[in-house]
């Protein structure tokens, strides 16, 4: 198998290294990453400015670009007569769940290889960015890669994928420290979680107002979950009324056991598929009868 890997955490972040480590063992890896961090820029391209590539010692590439750029410039130009059997990107440092979708530059990589055809699945670890950066969480995204290896070989998923044009398949896995931890996987829907607090406001050392935006959300703790199943129902509805109040009806209606915020809480791995291109029928009949 031959896999292109990205992320938005940038070329040296360890979320990176473990994914391209763990999936060598079962194929061909190029990197083509940012420069620096990129986090938040969803699936923007550069089309205002050049781009300039850096290849490293280990062969990895880096770009002065967004995640989107990197896959962008590789399936077009820098490796445009590989034909790819994946496009994987992250391990991203911290969670992509609910509508983090639409702001991660680590989904938006993964919506860009779509956009062209080419199967894709986009990768965090959920809490990966609570406890440090660096070598202390190398172990624990480590374990997020090999499971990511195992969901490839020993699952169908690649395969129904290639069959699935315009979905990315949004994966979340739980920070932990041992394998064993993990319950299991869990096909999911995207949640909706509160935002804690939108925006920081805070005055510089020039008497100066900014703003920082931010997109935490308010968090749950595994032990409001519990540790056994038979406590899991009535968790859940406890979470569905605190961070679900505003989701969709038609995410409510679907015959999932959890959303994706749910299932990691829970200690599942979540594999949401996220469609792109798609335009409600019930929407367009309802539109189409106003008068416009």
């Amino acid at each position: 198998m031959r896999f292109l890997i990205s992320n938005d955490d940038g070329v040296y972040a360890p979320g990176l290294l473990a994914l391209y480590q763990a999936l060598s063992t079962v194929g061909e890896v190029t990197v083509v990453a940012p420069t620096n961090e990129q986090s938040g820029c969803a699936s923007a391209l550069s089309i205002s400015m050049p781009l300039y590539t850096h290849k490293l010692a280990s062969g990895f590439v880096a770009v002065n670009g967004s995640p989107a750029d990197c896959v962008y410039l590789a399936l077009h130009e820098l490796y445009r007569h590989t034909r790819f059997d994946c496009v994987i990107t992250g391990i991203n440092s911290g969670a992509n769940l609910g509508q983090d979708v639409l702001f991660s530059g680590t989904f938006g990589a993964a919506l860009t290889a779509q956009l062209f055809g080419i199967p894709a699945m986009a990768t965090s670890l959920v809490g990966g960015g609570a406890k440090g950066c660096g070598q202390e969480q190398a172990s624990h995204y480590k374990i997020a890669a090999d499971e990511i290896v195992k969901l490839l070989v020993e699952t169908p998923i690649l395969d129904t994928c290639k069959n699935l044009p315009y979905h990315v398949l949004n994966v979340n896995i739980p920070d932990v420290d041992s394998a064993c931890e993990i319950k299991g996987r869990k096909i999911t829907a995207l949640g909706h979680s509160q935002i804690a607090r939108p925006v920081h406001h805070v005055v510089d050392p020039r008497g100066r107002d900014a703003y920082w935006l931010s997109l935490r959300k308010r968090q749950y703790e595994l032990s409001e979950i519990g540790d056994n199943e038979s406590s899991l129902g009535q968790s859940v509805v406890s979470q569905t009324v605190l961070s679900q109040q505003t989701a969709s009806k038609e995410a409510r209606s679907l015959t999932m056991d959890m959303t994706d915020n749910q299932a990691v809480a829970a200690g599942y791995i979540s594999l949401s598929p996220v469609r792109l291109h798609h335009t409600p029928a019930a929407t367009l009949e309802k539109l189409s009868k106003l008068a416009l």
